[in-house]
């Protein structure tokens, strides 16, 4: 199985896997691992996703965005994709970030709610949604004014994937769509909080979006 990377930006790339045949005539994305993603140096940095899927088609893989990659740097994205007999294959492609284009647009984020998340056991958990047309670089949770959860981008080391929402379940999971998940500490559950999301882009464009909500 082969892919196309489309860069849409400074710091993200669309991932799109197709092809793929064998004598089973049955070839898909990996699951636990699909993506690989290595630094000029050959250094592999990260990888997704990181468990295996369950109660869902791994045809949902094929379409990856992958954000927080260094503007200027290159990497080297890796597809491994497996047949009915569980032979594997791998196909790797380079891509080079372009320079992030000045630009004065804020991020887009949606105003925090809850969701329940897990496999066996659900909890709570605050869920939203950021997007930016350059790249995310700074994701901040604060709940009554305090900072219980940073997500940083853009570095190095740090990166976000997502899948394009898949129609066949018609139920966005939490791999699908540019979502950011955060199970809070159990000592706010029960409690009325004013919960803050701050997001930053790579240029320095900030937005903030904020609701009280019964966690």
């Amino acid at each position: 199985m082969q892919f196309s990377a489309t860069v849409e930006s400074a710091g993200r790339v669309h991932l799109s896997a197709f092809g793929g045949a064998d004598k089973s005539g049955w070839v898909i994305p990996l699951g636990y691992g699909t993506w690989r993603l290595y630094d000029a140096s050959g250094r592999q940095i990260d990888f997704f996703t990181r468990s295996d899927l369950g109660f869902a088609s791994k045809d949902m893989l094929k379409e990856t965005y992958l954000e927080g990659l260094v503007p200027g740097e290159s990497y080297t994205i890796e597809l491994a994709s497996q047949d009915y007999c569980n032979n594997k294959g791998t196909f790797r492609q380079v891509v080079t970030m372009p320079q992030a284009a000045p630009e004065s647009n804020n991020p887009e984020v949606s105003v925090p709610g809850i969701v329940q998340i897990g496999f066996m056991t659900y909890n709570p958990a605050l869920q939203f949604s950021v997007t930016d047309d350059t790249g995310v670089r700074r994701v901040a949770v604060h709940i009554n004014g305090a900072l219980v959860k940073e997500y940083r981008y853009s570095d190095g080391a740090s990166f976000r994937w997502w899948c394009d929402p898949y129609p066949v379940d018609a139920v966005e999971s939490s791999l699908e769509g540019p979502n950011c998940y955060y199970a809070y500490p159990s000592s706010y559950r029960g409690t009325s909080a004013i919960v803050e999301i701050v997001v930053e882009d790579v240029l320095g464009n900030r937005s903030v979006s904020s609701a009280q909500l019964v966690l």
